[in-house]
């Protein structure tokens, strides 16, 4: 199973087969300083070389769209298809993420303009700075009870690919319709940023569960984790730019702040569900593969029942087979997720009504923190190379908490306001150093051949108590409990999750106990999907030379190929 792989320029779509075909190679017959290394030919390699290619890739729309987007594999040289899909998803991710800012900063302002008008300090029983974080506590509480059952449902089925495509597309109409926001409207909006960020994280866990297929080598996982955030910050930090520069104009302008705050919000939300539309679009329909099924539903058991059965016995094996996961599922009970929007509506309330930040400058900070993310993304790559992920994500938690705590601490007022621009670049590096270290953590000690159901369980952990902040900040901010109180839990949740990590145990036993799943999982890949010839080497070696071993004469094996061959479209 595990191959020589020579690094060429071979096409993406050609990796793989080479890959596979160089195992019959005589390797007297290459120069003893080849740089031949050794690795096992992963699930998207074989994935892609698989593939119909039904829905091929226009050659004119390649060359200039998907070009930019591609990453090397830092091994073998080689561009892997699903590799360049995961940059381009994470690249339309970061501009709906960053939307988000905007538009919940708009939404806020308008709640408290209707809030003044109707004469009350509150607005549908809350007050408008509890606005963003009370959709933030939806989000994560529906989340985080869902999510598991979503996992398990698309691994006992083949619905891989079209869970990802559907959340996608669904999360970017619920983009597209923020950009109706006004006084009236805002209401709708705020319902509609809930149910996005419902299918972003959804769509986070469909995405997640391909990340393990990319590589079973933890340095090249670290290489593609970190250059899918640095891409993903560059593209956000170039939309914010744009954003700010337009804003600016508006400012000008002079049309009123609130005009201008609900103007600069639809602006983002129309550029966000463009940059949406092209790249969702094309990584889906052209470069990611369908997976076959991973397990076949019990006899007398449904679709429904199975998945709930699912997650209670895999939060069973996992809590009692694998030390490192079940504490690292803990610590990310105190971890707010990125993707939840925790951080960014306590960050975008604070800097609204506290430090009275016009949008303008808020946009500053979010891309003096973007650019800063880029070089926190490099540390990611350099910290988990030398000292491992696990070492890699404690540092960087702490970084932040520490980070954080400075902004809660000393950031006392309008006037101290010049503060939060160092702090920003300062955060800016540590959460582009922590996101990257806990994706290649995470694939690193996941069993294999389940990933959708344990990215479920990993989102479930992530969000079922990633409300917590936003609830306890609604509810001091509810009781005129000083806003900076309010954001220093962030420090203590991130310093909690630190310390749970150290239950972990060695990072090295983690990963050699989940190693030979990973076997076990290409070989279910191989019977599931019809490529058996990637993973016995004797039975390539026998096909290629048409013997059964014996010098006998045989056929290549056709077992298992003719039913329930699943084409990797």
């Amino acid at each position: 199973m595990t191959l020589p792989v020579e690094a060429s320029n071979d096409p993406p779509q050609a990796a793989a087969a080479n890959g596979a075909s160089a195992g019959k190679n005589d390797s007297s017959s290459a120069p003893a300083s080849s740089a031949k290394l050794s690795r096992t030919i992963s699930i998207s390699e074989m994935a892609s070389t698989a593939s119909t290619r039904r829905f091929a890739t226009p050659k004119w729309l390649s060359c200039w769209l998907e070009f930019p987007f591609r990453v090397k594999n830092n091994q073998t040289g080689e561009y892997v298809e699903e590799a360049t899909a995961h940059a381009m998803d994470y690249s339309a991710r970061g501009p709906i993420n960053q939307c988000g800012s905007f538009v919940g900063s708009a939404m806020i302002r308008v709640a408290a303009v209707k809030a003044m008008k109707a004469g009350t300090p509150t607005i549908y029983g809350m007050k408008p700075s509890s606005v963003l974080t009370v959709a933030s506590l939806i989000v994560n509480i529906s989340a985080g009870v869902t999510m598991p059952f979503v996992g398990a449902l698309v691994d006992h089925t083949d619905h891989r690919k079209i869970m990802g495509t559907v959340s996608a597309f669904i999360m970017t109409v619920a983009v597209a319709v923020q950009i109706a926001i006004n006084e009236d409207t805002w209401l709708a909006v705020w319902i509609f940023e809930i149910i996005g960020g419902y299918f972003l994280i959804m769509h986070q866990v469909c995405t997640m569960a391909y990340l393990p297929d990319l590589t079973h080598e933890t340095p090249e996982m670290g290489h593609y984790t970190a250059r899918f955030m640095i891409d993903q910050y560059f593209v956000q930090a170039c939309f914010t730019l744009i954003i700010i520069l337009v804003s600016t104009y508006w400012d000008h302008i002079d049309n009123g702040i609130l005009a201008s705050t609900i103007a600069t919000a639809r602006l983002s939300a129309g550029m966000a569900t463009g940059i949406g539309c092209v790249l969702f679009t094309y990584a889906w329909t052209f470069l990611f593969r369908k997976r076959p099924k991973l397990r076949e539903i019990p006899e007398g058991s449904n679709i429904f029942t199975t998945g709930f059965q699912r997650i209670a016995v895999t939060t069973k094996h996992v809590f009692s087979k694998y030390r490192a996961l079940r504490w690292f599922l803990v610590a990310l009970l105190f971890s707010p997720e990125a993707g939840a929007g925790v951080v960014l509506s306590i960050a975008v309330t604070f800097l609204t009504f506290y430090v009275k930040m016009t949008v303008t400058e808020i946009a500053i900070v979010s891309i003096i923190m973007l650019f800063c993310n880029l070089p926190g993304a490099l540390i990611s790559k350099f910290m988990c190379r030398k000292v491992n992920p696990l070492n890699s994500f404690r540092c960087a938690e702490m970084s932040y908490a520490m980070v954080n705590a400075l902004i809660a601490g000393t950031v006392t007022g309008p006037e101290k306001k010049g503060l939060v621009y160092p702090y920003a670049a300062m955060a800016g590096l540590a959460f582009g150093w922590m996101f990257p270290s806990q994706r290649t953590l995470t694939v690193a000690i996941i069993p294999k051949g389940q990933e959708t159901e344990m990215m479920g369980l990993i989102s479930f952990f992530g969000q079922i108590m990633g409300w917590l902040p936003a609830l306890l900040f609604t509810i001091m901010n509810e009781n005129g409990v000083d806003m900076r109180w309010s954001m220093s839990l962030i420090s203590y949740f991130l310093a909690t999750s630190c310390c749970l990590t150290f239950m972990c145990g060695s990072y090295e036993d983690a990963v050699q106990l989940v190693a030979h799943t990973s076997d076990e999982y290409l070989k279910q890949y191989s019977r599931n999907s019809g490529v058996d010839n990637f993973f016995d080497e004797e039975q390539i070696k026998d096909e290629n030379d048409g013997t059964d071993g014996s010098g006998t004469n045989t056929p290549p094996s056709t077992e298992g190929k003719e039913d329930g061959v699943v084409e990797m479209a």
